[in-house]
């Protein structure tokens, strides 16, 4: 249903919440932004729409800061999912008001959700060592144990050195791997797409993984969308368990993604692009003690090249007497006498 100009001409107040949000998920579908955060989007404004209907809330001038708060007790998921749910709702009432379909944004009058911003924590060579081994013994007792460590191992290999998150991990196309073992992570606004190159041992892996479904690695291409994500998460979930990493997470291979390469040198703005970081302001926030670490890195670097300098010379310096210039005596010679004040 195409929201017509009679339909945005429709006078403050006056707008039904059902069209108000399909207005919003149409204009939004115009910025190429990402399917997930459009799927995202969809899912949470046609909820608060079915709400609305509940509550007998059928238009905007329906809704205060009151029903929006009874309106959040209804949401479930951590702090941050939350916060992050309520930026949404205030941007979807922000186009409302641009519109001048309302006369203010009660969205923004909400109280901020606070969350606590875990610390990074990438795993070790070694920790990561241990999960390889883990998912080799996974599921012993699987009439089909073979072909679900094949399919566990090539994931775990995906998530280290690609840093994806295991959602977009889990429903990645096989189109998406070129034949020189570089993946496309995604496509910039400006059109580009963001590629990083595989090890050729991660590249085997993903081309021999058994799935029914030829266009995908992973996904059966039937499921919800959202669900293959889940199910590798608590897949891996179990493997951190085995290999001895109770509150280890799959995230947290694309910890280990982005601070190797801080740890190497990459630069952090191409860090920030490889993570698909909107700023490199995000990147810094997640993974500021590594920065730290890379310039303390940095610095122990050059000192040991002062080593490497001091133990080259053959001897202490010696200093010879350089001959006074002309211009150097003719300044020795104007010097003002003691006593005297240039003016």
């Amino acid at each position: 249903m195409s929201v017509s100009g009679e339909t945005r001409a429709t006078p403050t107040g006056d707008q039904t919440i059902k069209q108000a949000t399909q207005a919003f998920v149409e204009d939004k579908a115009q910025q190429a932004l990402s399917k997930n955060w459009q799927r995202k989007l969809t899912r949470e404004l046609n909820d608060f729409a079915k709400w609305c209907d509940s509550q007998v809330a059928l238009r905007l001038s329906d809704v205060n800061l009151h029903r929006l708060e009874d309106y959040r007790k209804t949401w479930t998921g951590s702090p941050l999912t939350r916060r992050k749910r309520q930026e949404r709702l205030r941007a979807f009432f922000l186009y409302c008001l641009r519109h001048k379909w309302v006369t203010e944004n009660p969205a923004v009058h909400l109280s901020t959700i606070k969350i606590s911003q875990p610390p990074t924590l990438p795993l070790t060579r070694e920790q990561f060592e241990a999960v390889m081994k883990a998912a080799h013994k996974y599921n012993p007792k699987a009439a089909d144990k073979d072909w679900r460590r094949q399919r566990a191992l090539a994931m775990l290999l995906l998530l280290r050195w690609s840093g994806l998150r295991i959602g977009d991990a889990a429903r990645l196309e096989r189109a998406a791997l070129s034949e020189r073992g570089t993946l496309r992570l995604y496509m910039q606004k400006t059109g580009e797409s963001v590629y990083v190159p595989l090890p050729p041992s991660t590249v085997t892996a993903l081309h021999e993984v058994p799935n029914s479904n030829t266009r995908y690695f992973f996904w059966n291409g039937t499921s919800a969308v959202d669900s293959p994500g889940k199910r590798w998460w608590s897949t891996l979930k179990g493997i951190f368990v085995s290999a001895g990493l109770p509150d280890a997470h799959p995230h947290m291979l694309r910890d280990t993604f982005a601070v190797e390469m801080l740890l190497a040198g990459v630069p952090l703005d191409q860090v920030s692009i490889l993570l698909g970081h909107k700023s490199v302001k995000i990147t810094e926030k997640h993974y500021a003690p590594w920065i730290r670490a890379r310039q303390d890195q940095l610095e122990q670097s050059v000192q040991r090249a002062w080593d490497v300098g001091s133990a080259s010379l053959s001897g202490p310096l010696r200093t010879s007497k350089v001959p006074k210039t002309r211009t150097a005596e003719k300044k020795r010679k104007t010097r003002p006498k003691p006593g005297l004040v240039e003016g």
